[in-house]
């Protein structure tokens, strides 16, 4: 979504945008959304291929899973990307080449020394270090070294959030090459309005109490594994209260089987995956939203989608106290913030607001506007414009 909005928003200032990438869904039963500008599906050349492959067949062979023929593919696209895009752009370069860096990407750098054009590298994770701790992986200093390589060599590193910048940084970039260009929104989908009547009674909604909702992906970094005591302890006062999650992931049948365990599955709704063009329409349902990220044992890098879209919403958020949230939210005037793990005080945050429609109505209105002046995809895209002037010549 971060790729899609940011084209489009670079079109709508004006730019023509091509976008080359190795997959345009990640199943062959899902049809591609719309791409804004020209597209280019850059395959892996069959010699690469076959190589992946027969690594597979190997393990397979001997009986062992590991992460190596993916990361080998990783590494050898590399090659098939850089070759393809230099023999398309050759005769008419593009005036910068604008990267979302990933584990082992050294095309960016290739091919913009090979066109003698400005490298802009989007960071939004330290790739290395979330590969070790949330991953598998074959090849942990290749996968550091080759990050470090990428971003020393790119024009300007433009992280979402300061801890990415600090971590650009100290991989050795200098300073003033790196920018924090938070993540943003989409206004004209996410804002505020009426919910839709049609979409509560099709949720089960009707008559029911208070709505909490959680948008997100179902895995461990996400924090999830509190909803079910979160909303134990709201049902004890509130015994209509019903929780919504919008999403999916390896974690949905552990909370299923907790929420069950707690007699409260009843209090839940699972959407599983839907279009992100229908969150917005979600997320107006919600009185509450709230992102519960845990404690971690590394800086918190997030700059965290959920946390815009519900503002953008006029949605009041509870949210943990961590990293650019707290940069974000101040508790009273933005939304509420607790102290990360602590679910007591995330319970308490969100009795408050329930009990109180007007700071609800307040919290929601202020974060709204916030967003609006601030956090959109089409302010991210007027400042990526004004960098780039210092480069295109």
């Amino acid at each position: 979504m971060h790729v899609r909005e940011l084209v489009s928003a670079l079109g709508r200032a004006g730019h023509n945008v091509a976008l080359a990438t190795q997959l345009v869904c990640k199943s062959p039963w899902e049809t591609p959304a719309p791409a804004p500008g020209a597209l280019f599906q850059i395959h892996p050349s069959p010699n690469h291929a076959a190589a992946v492959q027969a690594l597979k067949q190997f393990n397979e062979l001997i009986g062992v899973e590991n992460s190596i023929p993916g990361e080998l593919r990783r590494v050898l696209y590399n090659r098939d990307l850089e070759v393809e895009l230099r023999r398309r752009f050759e005769a008419d370069p593009p005036d910068l080449i604008y990267e979302r860096a990933s584990l082992y990407s050294t095309a960016g750098v290739s091919l913009a020394r090979a066109l003698h054009r400005p490298l802009f590298l989007e960071l939004n994770a330290p790739l290395a270090i979330e590969q070790s701790a949330y991953r598998a992986t074959g090849f942990g200093p290749l996968a550091a070294q080759a990050e470090r390589w990428t971003l020393t060599h790119a024009d300007a590193v433009l992280a979402v959030s300061a801890e990415l910048r600090e971590h650009a940084i100290v991989a050795g970039v200098d300073p003033g090459r790196v920018h924090v260009i938070p993540n943003g929104v989409n206004t004209r989908l996410f804002c505020p309005g009426h919910r839709d009547e049609a979409l509560r009674g099709r949720l089960g909604l009707n008559g029911a109490g208070p709505v909490i909702g959680f948008v997100g992906g179902l895995r461990p970094w996400h924090g999830v594994e509190v909803l079910p005591e979160l909303l134990e302890n709201l049902a004890e006062v509130q015994p209509a209260v019903r929780l919504i999650i919008v999403g999916d992931g390896p974690l949905r049948q552990p909370l299923e089987n907790d929420f069950k365990s707690k007699g409260i599955s009843s209090n839940v709704i699972f959407t599983g995956l839907v279009p992100h063009e229908e969150v917005p329409a979600l997320i107006r349902q919600f009185d509450i939203a709230v992102a519960p990220y845990p404690q971690t044992d590394h800086a918190f890098y997030f700059s965290p989608l959920k946390l815009f879209e519900y503002m953008a919403c006029a949605v009041p958020v509870v949210a943990a106290a961590l990293g650019q949230i707290n940069e974000v939210l101040r508790t009273g005037e933005t939304g509420m913030v607790y102290p990360a793990g602590d679910v007591g005080a995330l319970v308490k945050c969100c009795h408050e607001l329930l009990t109180d429609g007007a700071l609800r109505t307040r919290l929601g209105q202020s974060a709204a506007g916030l967003v609006r002046d601030r956090f959109t995809w089409d302010h991210n895209a007027a400042r990526i414009t004004a960098l780039a002037q210092e480069f295109i010549k």
